[in-house]
């Protein structure tokens, strides 16, 4: 049986596309796995080398352009127990001198398997590689282990995961969240920690592009933008920890957690990413709306955690009016 299917959403022509294609399309004969490549770029070119021209590659056109739809549009056609999204600027390696990971084998507790990660520049090439595992016995744990060991990088999230607990945490997203916004990477990748253990797999090498990220001035921008292009104000960066901490407690709710699990991984994401938000309009308060400023002061004085979330759920309104009724119906869908 075909444990495993590469997910590739691409929007870029066949010339900043290809490498990708062709590593992930190698990849797939060597593990006999599948690829799955969605792609909305229009290119012509492109589409008459891939369609039909293997048959481990599932090439597919979506009607829409849009990146979140060609996402969902590329998990729909995954069929295998196990799928690792890709991005369509990264690379895949299989090392033949190890052997291929045995997906089949891995423990219930066990929901990702990360590969090496070679973190990649286009002036400084591979600049470090990231190996580390996730294995804390408990899910607030894994979300502290998470955020310890990440160091700021969240290429974590393309790993191997069980199929239907990613693409229901996916669907799940492009379905309910109120914003759909790039930023959210991270809250996925939270609640995915929580849901289970990160294993890690020596053969396989994923060649991680960081982009616009590799530098200061371009993080400030690829920040900035990632929020407007969700359709928030130009003053939502300010709010970034705030908006991680909501998210990522509502992607729990959706979790196959026990409630102890869940709500000590709740209450460890809130010490990570509240606390923060609350440090950052105590240090700038004249950042931040009078309001914002009498709310973080309420949320620090109070113990209860579902207190300290409505409050939570009030300031993006001073963000955004009407974001928190659109949250209070994504809480709904997650099934809180």
């Amino acid at each position: 049986m075909i444990q495993l299917s590469l997910c590739m959403p691409s929007n870029r022509d066949l010339r900043n596309s290809a490498s990708a294609i062709e590593t992930a399309l190698i990849y797939a004969q060597k593990r006999n796995c599948r690829l799955i490549v969605s792609d909305n770029s229009r290119d012509p070119e492109k589409q008459a080398r891939y369609e039909n021209s293997s048959p481990y590659l599932t090439y597919v056109v979506p009607d829409s352009d849009g990146a979140l739809q060609n996402i969902a549009f590329a998990l729909s056609k995954v069929e295998t127990p196990f799928v690792m999204p890709m991005g369509d600027d990264d690379e895949i390696y299989g090392l033949d001198d190890r052997p291929a990971f045995d997906f089949a084998a891995l423990p219930e507790d066990v929901i990702g398997v990360r590969p090496q990660t070679a973190i990649w520049t286009n002036s400084k090439g591979v600049d470090r590689i990231d190996r580390f595992s996730i294995t804390a016995d408990d899910a607030g744990g894994r979300i502290l282990e998470y955020n310890q060991k990440a160091a700021g990088n969240n290429a974590l999230y393309y790993s191997f995961y069980r199929s239907g607990l990613f693409k229901n945490l996916f669907s799940l997203f492009t379905e309910a969240h109120p914003t759909h916004g790039g930023y959210c990477d991270w809250a996925l990748s939270f609640a995915l920690c929580a849901a289970g253990k990160f294993l890690y797999d020596p053969s396989t090498i994923y060649r991680y592009d960081l982009g616009r990220w590799a530098s200061t001035k371009g993080i400030e921008a690829a920040n900035s933008s990632l929020y407007l292009q969700a359709g928030l104000p130009d003053t939502a960066e300010r709010f970034s920890a705030l908006l991680r901490f909501i998210d990522t407690h509502v992607f729990l709710i959706s979790m196959p957690l026990s409630d102890g699990q869940r709500q000590h991984a709740q209450m460890t994401n809130a010490r990570i990413a509240l606390r923060s938000f609350l440090r950052e309009v105590a240090n700038a308060p004249d950042q931040y709306d009078p309001e914002v400023v009498y709310l973080a002061e309420l949320i620090g004085e109070t113990p209860d955690l579902t207190s300290a979330f409505q409050m939570s759920l009030l300031i993006t309104d001073r963000l955004q009016e009407g974001l928190a009724a659109r949250y209070v119906r994504f809480i709904q869908a997650a099934g809180g």
